[in-house]
């Protein structure tokens, strides 16, 4: 972006790629952590709610990341110094929803 290589007609471009890694990454470590709570607590179901919270974040992280630094850059916003903070509070406020709301309807 720095270079100007990336223009505003890049974002669907730019979130494609991004959703790719997120969803593997996603799926390796949904993967992981799940089978560790498996393991660790011996409930099948809490592995797969914390499992799958952590996937779905891990992609959705990686899409907002992806976009958020063009749109603000769209919008005459220096992406440096507002895509951190914005961006962490959308991925901390979607993660405590994802494993409260996954909790909610699978644990209950």
């Amino acid at each position: 972006m720095t270079l100007g290589l990336i223009t505003h007609e890049d974002v669907a471009r730019v979130v494609r790629m991004e959703l790719v890694v997120g969803i593997f990454n996603g799926m390796i470590l949904g993967i992981l952590l799940g089978g560790f709570i498996l393991i660790w607590k011996g409930d099948m179901m809490l592995g797969l709610v914390v499992g799958l919270a952590l996937s779905l974040n891990t992609v959705l992280s990686v899409a907002l990341g992806g976009a958020i630094p063009l749109l603000l850059r769209k919008v005459n916003i220096d992406p440096a110094v507002a895509a951190a903070p914005i961006l962490t509070t959308v991925v901390d406020m979607c993660g405590f929803f994802l494993i409260l709301s996954l909790a909610s309807t699978f644990l209950l």
